[in-house]
């Protein structure tokens, strides 16, 4: 037997192998991203997603659910990255975070999560605040924004200049009103001074 033309064919062979798999793995990854990053999913895979979130009037009928565009943002335009990787990550890590919650905490009553709630929102918001609003941004265009007053377009002109992220401001623009922390406005530059 020759080992070398032995080795060489167990090696391709094994590499076919591999590639197929791979390949599998990717597609079976993108179809979960896919189902899983749908509102019909984030809206009804837990009851208080169903009961405290998704139905609320202040994400119904927040900014990013009723444009005059007819365009909406989905909970995983806001929560989920772009990217197969990015969002399959984000997914787990979450997925796990939410589980164990589940188990950890009582979300019986609307008392018992807006306990929590919170807590969740500067969770939210440290993690945008950490990647410079990705997901904002990923729809947005910066220089394309047109506020309608004075104030903001001040306000975006500031932010611009001083790298100020978009949630550092759009702290409360879908879900219900939770005030910000006062590090978290000084962390994110968001008490920059306007002039009108």
């Amino acid at each position: 037997m020759n080992w070398k033309v032995f080795f060489t064919r167990s090696l391709v062979v094994a590499t076919f192998i591999g590639a197929v798999i791979g390949f599998a793995m990717a597609l079976s990854l993108e179809k979960i991203d896919e189902l899983t990053s749908t509102d019909a999913f984030c809206s009804n895979s837990c009851h208080m997603m169903t009961d405290y979130v998704a139905y609320e009037p202040s994400y119904v009928n927040s900014p990013h659910r009723t444009t005059y565009t007819g365009i909406q943002a989905g909970c995983a335009d806001c929560h989920i990255p772009d990217g197969l990787l990015a969002a399959t990550w984000t997914h787990t890590i979450s997925g796990i975070k939410d589980t164990w919650s589940l188990l950890a905490n009582d979300f019986s009553t609307r008392e018992k999560w807006n306990k929590h709630r919170t807590k969740m929102a500067y969770q939210v918001r440290d993690r945008m605040l950490e990647n410079d609003s990705e997901n904002c941004r990923s729809c947005h265009e910066q220089d394309a924004l047109k506020p309608k007053r004075a104030r903001g377009v001040r306000r975006h002109e500031l932010a611009q200049q001083n790298n100020v992220t978009c949630i550092a401001c759009h702290y409360n623009l879908v879900h219900e009103q939770i005030a910000p922390r006062a590090e978290f406005l000084r962390i994110s530059g968001a008490l920059l001074p306007v002039t009108e």
